[in-house]
Formats: structure tokens, C-alpha cells, sequence
């Protein structure tokens, strides 16, 4: 198969990348991309509500809050992606990175089971 010269894939790439054609493709998007990621960001932030109930009840230091949210950010990330056994895979495999971070296992174990709701995998 013969490879395309230089010019021809320099004209093909200008093509697929008119400024003109992405600002209308973006701006037919625009309300339905802003409306999912309102609803994404209004889920988080409770969701980080709710993990900070559990760190003060779990008597977390207030400094060590931001990486433990930071694990709840992460851990949240991979439940839009994953379920059932492999979310709770992935949430070992977060928890044991945290866990070499000097965050308390016990913490990011109750995180994990009462405000993400997912058990240890099988």
C-alpha cells in the first residue's frame, strides 16, 4: 500500500480542522453538553458532601481531607465507567494506592463501602 505524501496529509489535516466547522459542531452541543455536565458536577458535590460526613464521624485529620477526596474523586471517576465486579476491582486497586499515600485503610474502606455503596469483590 502506497503512503501518502507529505502535502496530501497536511491538506487532509487542515480539512479536519477548520475552525469554523468545530465552532458550529461545538455550538450545536454546547446546551446539552452544559446541562450533563451541571448534573455531573451537582452529583459530585454531593457526593463530597457526603464523604466529609464520614471522614469526621471516622475522626480523619481535617488536613488529610483533600486526598481523601481526592481517592472519592477518582473512585467516582471509575464508577461512571465500571460496575459490579469490576468497579470493585478498581476500588481495591484505588484503595491500595491511597493506602501507600499514608491514608488510614479504614477510612478509604468505609468511604468505599457507605458512600459508594460497593462491597469487596468476590
Amino acid at each position: 500500500m502506497p503512503v501518502k505524501p507529505s502535502p496530501d496529509r497536511i491538506y487532509n489535516y487542515d480539512l479536519n480542522y477548520d475552525t469554523e466547522v468545530i465552532k458550529q459542531r461545538v455550538d450545536k452541543r454546547r446546551e446539552r453538553m452544559l446541562a450533563k455536565q451541571t448534573e455531573a458536577q451537582a452529583a459530585l458535590a454531593e457526593l463530597e458532601d457526603r464523604a466529609k460526613v464520614v471522614l469526621g464521624a471516622q475522626g480523619a485529620p481535617t488536613y488529610a481531607y483533600p486526598a481523601y477526596l481526592n481517592f472519592c474523586r477518582e473512585l467516582w471517576k471509575k464508577s461512571r465507567k465500571f460496575h459490579d465486579q469490576t468497579l470493585a476491582k478498581e476500588a481495591m486497586v484505588l484503595q491500595d494506592k491511597w493506602t501507600a499515600r499514608e491514608l488510614k485503610k479504614s477510612i478509604l474502606e468505609v468511604l468505599r463501602k457507605e458512600v459508594f455503596g460497593i462491597a469487596d469483590p468476590v
